[in-house]
């Protein structure tokens, strides 16, 4: 079997190992998307040792709330040219000596964090969403009392654009969030709507374009609707909302 001083001469004084009994888990220096930090189990003994993610990448990608699982052939397309292998959802290595066990364990824990990566950056285009309703949602959580929906604002060429949500603040101030959809007629119309309204200049009122970020778009579509006005990704929508109407 493996020995505790087997796993710690193999690696710097800041690497925390742990004790699971049939092997050891060791965290490294890299992290995941969530900045928590990857770990590898090390199982073996005498000097052939087999390196794995323990199935942390896969952990991560549905802690992110994410209900779809990578395949190991997508996994396998990720971690092919690292040598390493793939077997429901767990990345591990060939067998390896005992001087070989720190650089196999880096080699695993960029593969995990490549394979969280790709599932957070691919997966999620697919997980079934409603923008809109969870937009209203959290805004409803935290300016019930003082936000209207739908609300008309004219704009300098005196018509009425319609704006998702309107948000009453101090001294007859109102914040106008605008909810916009991955749709060239959508992001048109806000584009519009929202460069009317600025052209008033009208110091009372303050704008800002929420786009849905947990999926794909393209970046000269964001920069179109930088024209119209602020663009804000729904991820970070609480806090800067908050910020502006606290």
């Amino acid at each position: 079997m493996i020995q505790l001083e087997q796993v710690k001469k193999a690696f710097c004084d800041l690497n925390e190992v742990t004790d699971l009994g049939d092997g050891f888990l060791v965290s490294t220096q890299c992290l995941y998307p969530s900045n928590s930090t990857v770990s590898v189990t090390i199982r073996g003994g005498e000097n052939s040792f087999v390196i794995s993610d323990n199935g942390g990448a896969i952990e991560e990608i549905h802690s992110s709330g994410l209900k779809q699982t990578p395949s190991d052939r997508q996994i396998r397309s990720i971690i092919n040219d690292l040598g390493l292998k793939v077997k429901d959802g767990l990345i591990y290595s060939p067998s390896v000596s005992q001087e070989e066990i720190a650089y196999a364990s880096v080699i695993v824990a960029n593969a995990a964090k490549a394979v969280a990566d790709w599932g957070l950056d691919h997966l999620r285009f697919s997980a079934p969403r409603n923008f809109r309703r969870d937009l209203s949602e959290l805004l409803q959580a935290h300016f019930h009392d003082s936000m209207k929906d739908d609300q008309p604002i004219v704009g300098f060429s005196n018509k009425p654009h319609k704006f998702g949500h309107v948000i009453y603040m101090k001294n007859d101030k109102r914040l106008l969030i605008d909810p916009v959809i991955n749709d060239s007629s959508s992001i048109n119309a806000r584009v519009v709507a929202n460069m009317d309204v600025k052209m008033k200049k009208d110091e009372r009122i303050e704008q800002l374009i929420i786009y849905d970020d947990r999926i794909e778009w393209k970046s000269s579509d964001l920069n179109l609707l930088k024209v119209g006005a602020d663009i804000i990704p729904f991820s970070n929508a609480s806090g800067v909302v908050l910020g502006i109407a606290a």
